[in-house]
């Protein structure tokens, strides 16, 4: 007898970003917080097929939420080195 697990989960990934920035909305030094947020197809629990990818970056100081450019959070996914400017982001909640 073979038993089988599947099934369907929300996930999130935190992608590697270390640069300081100066907040646009609250003015102080802080830092991006990058992440991906992803529904997976799992299969005995490991994450087989991943879609809905969508990116976010949170400020550190103000904790401000942004959707980030999807183009910039696949490069930032695959490791390389970028550089978050203001146009890259639309802000979506925060003070």
């Amino acid at each position: 007898m073979f038993f089988f697990i599947m099934g369907i989960t929300d996930g999130r990934k935190d992608l590697a970003y270390n640069r300081q920035i100066i907040c646009d909305v609250c003015g102080r030094y802080g830092r991006y917080d990058v992440f991906m947020t992803f529904t997976a197809l799992s299969l005995f629990f490991i994450p087989v097929f991943k879609w809905n990818k969508q990116y976010y970056v949170r400020t550190g100081c103000c904790d401000t939420l942004y959707e980030l450019d999807p183009e910039i959070g696949k490069r930032l996914a695959r490791g390389e080195d970028v550089e978050i400017q203001y146009l890259h982001l639309r802000r979506t909640q925060g003070d």
